[in-house]
């Protein structure tokens, strides 16, 4: 039997291999990191050429909404993907209600929910079988999509937002505040972007109320709360204030801050770009 000294002899060889590899690993590693950002950003730049449609370096307000409309109707389709195997327990290709009732589980016992599946259900059941193929799942889970929904979303937003049940929108009820919480200076502030939005683009003329057919404009606009973002983050990348974004100075100067923006998928995309 060897001694203990003996052991610690035998495994002195090892213990060095050991150390010389993590040795050649730490030295290499801040090359290994810097190798990694500069293909990440070669990827963003590709990225985001793509939707460079003039190819002028700059990406404008329009070519911003369409990067983020790609990215939105990437995210649809992996979401009905999902939901659909989720929901078809059966795997014959159709869901029933009570199937897509049974995937979303705690939700299904909210009433207000429950109400709104229902009607979103039977409407996208456009052959009245009280089951949905894949292309009427599609607009069941997306009826921003389908004008024939649009009747039901704008029954959603006056049955949420139409406090006074007199068909028509205020700028409070719109905004979802009281009176009072709107003169609250503080509040104020905080939704000013909303305010802005809701007389320049949603009131059409310009007296603070939407009417019905205001409404159905609005809800028929299915990149609304994409614009809403595209705007948003423009003007916050946007140093200069020439209204677009400069490739190099604004886009890749800011890696760090779009590798970990939804409009890379949160950095996958630049990994997986084929799934844009």
């Amino acid at each position: 039997m060897k001694s203990g000294t003996e052991k610690i002899r035998l495994l002195l060889p090892v213990v060095g291999f050991l150390c010389f590899l993590a040795f050649q690993f730490l030295k290499s590693e801040p090359d290994q990191i810097t190798d990694v950002n500069t293909f990440l950003k070669t990827r963003l730049a590709e990225l985001v050429r793509a939707f460079d449609e003039n190819s002028n370096g700059e990406l404008c307000s329009e070519e911003l909404l369409s990067w983020y409309h790609a990215v939105d109707v990437g995210d649809k389709a992996n979401e009905l993907k999902l939901t659909w195997e989720n929901s078809d327990k059966n795997a014959d290709s159709h869901v029933s209600l009570s199937e897509y009732l049974e995937g979303v589980g705690f939700l299904a016992e909210d009433q207000g929910f429950l109400k709104t599946t229902r009607r979103r259900f039977v409407t996208a059941d456009k052959d009245q079988d009280s089951l949905l193929s894949k292309e009427e799942f599609a607009i069941f889970l997306f009826p921003e999509l389908a004008p024939d929904m649009r009747e039901n979303l704008y029954k959603e937003e006056m049955a949420d937002r139409d406090k006074d049940k007199d068909g028509k929108l205020s700028l409070y009820e719109y905004l979802g505040v009281s009176e009072e919480e709107f003169s609250n200076s503080a509040q104020r502030h905080s939704i000013q972007p909303h305010i802005q939005y809701f007389r320049s683009r949603l009131d059409i003329d310009h007296n603070d109320v939407l009417t019905s057919n205001e409404i159905l404009a609005w809800i028929s606009d299915d990149k609304r709360h994409l614009r809403e973002k595209s705007e948003k983050l423009l003007k916050k990348i946007d140093k200069n204030k020439d209204g677009s974004l400069n490739i190099e100075r604004e886009v890749l100067d800011n890696f760090k801050f779009f590798s970990e923006h939804e409009l890379t998928r949160y950095g996958d995309l630049l990994y997986y770009q084929d799934e844009l």
